[in-house]
């Protein structure tokens, strides 16, 4: 089981091996890529979501948009997509003139 404060810094490492702007992400894709087991997804999804209804303060990024897909591999079922961009740097914005 993955430990829920480190889902940020994974994120952190996922988000950099893929340039880091903007990106859709499942939690099967992000599992597949730290070859976590699915006991972890909803560790993993829950994370998202709280990155999309508010900001989590050690995470520079966040979840803008949420999708449902239907997916018909191996069974048909539904899952989520989660657009993730980095967050402004508040220190940026307080600082511009």
């Amino acid at each position: 089981m993955t430990n829920y404060h480190t889902i940020p810094e994974l994120l952190e490492e996922y988000m950099q091996a893929y340039d880091g702007t903007g990106l859709w992400v499942t939690v099967p894709e992000f599992r597949t890529y730290f070859t976590m087991d699915e006991h972890s997804s909803p560790v993993i999804s829950g994370f998202f979501r709280r990155l999309y209804h508010r900001p989590y303060f050690t995470c520079h990024y966040r979840v803008t948009r949420i999708e449902k897909l239907i997916v018909t591999t191996p069974q048909t079922r539904m899952i989520k997509r989660y657009f993730i961009t980095r967050r402004p740097d508040t220190c940026e914005n307080i600082n511009s003139p």
